[in-house]
């Protein structure tokens, strides 16, 4: 689960509990993602956060729908979150 791998990542130092992008490269790189560190640098200095994009996806997204299969599916992944009664 995704709380496990995180949990490990916290655990390794106080730094990935104060950076959410070294916390999600840390987890990202255990899941095989291996950047150089120029892409590590590129990555932590100037891009855009995940969550950023998708907030301002969901924010056009009647201008731009996602299609019906994609729309579904995650609406499926948004019940399932919701109402799982389990703790993550």
């Amino acid at each position: 689960m995704i709380v496990n791998k995180v949990e490990r990542v916290l655990q390794m130092g106080q730094r990935f509990r104060d950076s959410d992008r070294l916390l999600m490269l840390a987890v990202w790189h255990q899941e095989g993602l291996v950047l150089t560190e120029e892409q590590r640098r590129c990555f932590l200095e100037k891009c855009t956060s995940a969550e950023t994009i998708t907030r301002a996806r969901r924010k056009l997204k009647i201008k731009y729908p996602a299609s019906k299969a994609v729309d579904e599916a995650r609406f499926a992944k948004y019940n399932n979150y919701r109402y799982r009664q389990e703790v993550y």
